[in-house]
């Protein structure tokens, strides 16, 4: 049914209410006790109702609003603030009325407090509409879908907050994320924090813009990185320049940049699942290993 709803909304670009469905989904991952997926759900269907209703929830009519209160310990006002900057966003643009995604970007992180299970962090739930929707974006001169598309993809792997565009008083960063819940498989060895930089150019990120981002994630002490670049980084076909400082950095401070490119969009815009491209990416960095 949600699929069919998107199919709709992407042949028309008008506005279905996919609130039903969603809660459905919502209910599912609850009685699995996958709580973090449960709660993104419930707040895309708030998403839904505060268009709907144009940010005068009436909680008796809301099927996200007692779930969000007696399952997870929303307050009442922070549901109400939530509604009514969802109904602004959906009135200034047309992506954020189809795609509760978009809403969800433009928000804070103080609803996402629950932790994730070892069976939940596993998986990795998109829409794949809305990464085709800001795939159509790239290249359009700002950087901005880029961003958002990695801002979305990131915020996906569940037990990952992501802030966009913060400063500190010497750089910007595109993405910061923080990795919240137990520690598995790759991810134990990321730390708490790490730093994401978004590439949308019409060449490859070369060894000098490769080199400035180590040096951001030096600086807060960081030990993984993620370059988001259209056209991957330099020196791929003969282990040279990017490619071969990618390489370097780990062997000398252990520090692991990966680099996701316009493939690997487009495998996530059918399905794949981002935490699988990590892993693969970070071994063949930690290990070594030879291209299969």
């Amino acid at each position: 049914m949600l699929k069919q709803m998107y199919t709709h909304q992407d042949n028309t670009s008008t506005f279905v209410h996919k609130g039903v469905p969603l809660v459905w989904i919502a209910d599912c991952y609850q009685a699995l006790g996958y709580r973090a997926l449960a709660k993104r759900f419930l707040m895309h269907t708030l998403c839904e109702d505060a268009i709907a209703c144009e940010g005068r929830l009436n909680p008796l009519d809301i099927g996200a609003y007692h779930r969000l209160v007696w399952q997870f310990g929303l307050p009442h006002k922070m549901i109400q603030d939530y509604a009514v900057k969802m109904a602004g966003f959906a009135s200034k643009k047309s992506e954020y009325k189809l795609f509760p995604e978009a809403i969800l970007l433009e928000l804070d992180s103080d609803w996402q407090t629950e932790i994730p299970t070892a069976q939940e962090v596993t998986q990795f739930v998109s829409n794949t509409f809305y990464i085709r929707h800001l795939m159509r974006q790239l290249g359009d001169g700002t950087g901005t879908a880029l961003e958002r598309l990695a801002h979305y993809l990131m915020s996906c792997i569940p037990g990952i907050r992501v802030a966009r565009r913060k400063k500190s008083f010497s750089s910007d960063y595109d993405l910061v994320c923080a990795v919240d819940g137990s520690d598995v498989d790759f991810r134990s060895e990321l730390g708490r924090y790490f730093v994401c930089e978004c590439k949308d150019w019409n060449h490859s990120a070369n060894f000098t813009s490769f080199a400035k981002f180590c040096r951001v994630l030096d600086s807060v002490k960081a030990r993984f990185g993620v370059i988001f670049s259209k056209n991957g980084i330099s020196g791929d076909a003969h282990t040279t320049d990017a490619v071969r400082e990618q390489l370097k950095v780990f062997q000398d401070r252990g520090l692991i940049i990966v680099a996701l490119d316009e493939g690997d969009l487009e495998a996530l815009a059918e399905g794949k699942s981002l935490i699988a491209i990590l892993r693969h990416k970070y071994e063949v960095i930690r290990l070594d290993l030879r291209p299969s």
